[in-house]
């Protein structure tokens, strides 16, 4: 009777065993691949210019898929400028696929199609530097941009710098004008 009541304590206890709870899906990791580091301040750099104004107006809707910020630019001798980081498909929840504490890397599309996820980034310059003056409208040519998330709002940092290719208006046909694109921004 003795080695019967051992018997049972014994299976009891291995099939009493931890059930391993872990998800079948790796967690997101703290920071993207490909070593970028996403910025903990923000900035905004046109051709390596800080922006030195203030009267900042920073705008991203509530499924994350649209960023605005306007600023004006006086180092650069530049008026308001407009910043959109958005994505052609407009039922894109960007909030709820960005883990809190994580970020997901987007490529940049210049072709885009409102059916897909494709991520565009534009900016609008107010010249007011004599012989350049004018408004440009520029759109990024490649790169990628990371969308961060802590406390619940979310970060959109460009991977370095982009290439920008633009227009003056009146001649909105020709890309013939660059400059070169860098920001990191949260939400208010």
């Amino acid at each position: 009777m003795k080695h019967m009541i051992l018997l049972l304590l014994a299976i009891t206890l291995f099939s009493c065993a931890k059930e391993d709870t872990a998800p079948d899906t790796p967690a997101a990791p703290s920071a993207p691949s490909g070593g970028f580091t996403i910025p903990t301040t923000s900035f905004w750099r046109i051709n390596s210019v800080n922006n030195g104004g203030s009267a900042e107006i920073v705008s991203v809707n509530v499924a994350g898929n649209n960023m605005g910020l306007n600023k004006p630019f006086p180092d650069a001798g530049y008026g308001y400028c407009q910043l959109r980081v958005f994505f052609d498909n407009p039922n894109l929840d960007i909030r709820a696929l960005v883990p809190e504490g994580g970020s997901i890397a987007y490529p940049i599309t210049i072709n885009s199609d409102a059916g897909n996820d494709s991520l565009r980034v534009q900016l609008d310059v107010v010249d007011q530097n004599s012989g350049t003056n004018g408004n440009y409208f520029y759109r990024s040519t490649g790169g990628k941009v990371h969308i961060s998330k802590s406390n619940g709002k979310l970060r959109f940092s460009s991977e370095g710098v982009l290439p920008m290719s633009g227009v003056k208006y009146p001649a909105m046909q020709d890309y013939i004008y660059s400059c070169q694109l860098e920001f990191s921004q949260v939400q208010p």
